[in-house]
């Protein structure tokens, strides 16, 4: 069963609550390490308003990855669409990605820490994978129309490697960054988006 967009956002509070402190509590303990019944505790609210908007606890997970891709792409888009530049989103990208770090994302990226957590999940994993698909073509659509240093543009070819080693050097550096805690990460992250303009 695949989560739509209109099961994150509703008019029903007792459903919010419930994706509010499960998101938290994914992010904070990680899903393995959260019960439902936490889960309820934490947002206030019976066995029966869960299940009527989620029938388990891998439905629940799906919530939290889609949100997390909505967020995490919706910042990327906004940036991209502001910029002509590509040497100049990323600058822009990595310098409202650094303040959001600060305050959001201490124990590294939420969606790689539950996708990495739910291996074992046959059904996680596959929405995981169509995913990463879904991430690749969203940084293309971004790429297109972009200036770039050879002054060239670049074919579709060119694109989807350049947007499969963005999404390699995203994740490696968030994980890295919630690992240590070390800025240095980020840094290095930049730096190597940036030499993808050639």
């Amino acid at each position: 069963m695949r989560i739509q967009k209109d099961l994150i956002r509703s008019e029903d509070p007792a459903k919010d609550r419930i994706l509010q402190a499960a998101f938290k509590l994914f992010y904070s303990k990680g899903y393995p390490n959260t019960g439902i019944n936490e889960i309820l505790d934490e947002a206030g609210a019976f066995k029966k308003s869960l299940y009527i908007h989620f029938p388990s606890k891998r439905d629940l997970g799906k919530a939290y990855l889609l949100e997390q891709e909505e967020a995490i792409l919706g910042f990327v888009k906004r940036i991209a669409a502001k910029e002509k530049r590509y040497s100049d989103f990323i600058r822009s990208w990595m310098k409202m990605l650094r303040r959001g770090l600060k305050n959001t994302y201490i124990y590294g990226c939420p969606y790689a820490n539950l996708s990495n957590q739910t291996h074992d999940e046959p059904e996680i994993s596959d929405f995981v994978k169509v995913a990463l698909n879904r991430w690749v073509q969203d940084f293309e659509l971004c790429l297109k129309g972009f200036t770039w240093n050879s002054k060239k543009s670049k074919t579709e070819s060119e694109l989807k490697e350049i947007s499969e080693s963005i999404l390699f050097y995203y994740q490696g550096a968030l994980q890295l960054y919630g690992m240590s805690g070390d800025f240095k990460h980020i840094h290095r992250l930049e730096k190597a988006l940036l030499s993808l303009d050639k």
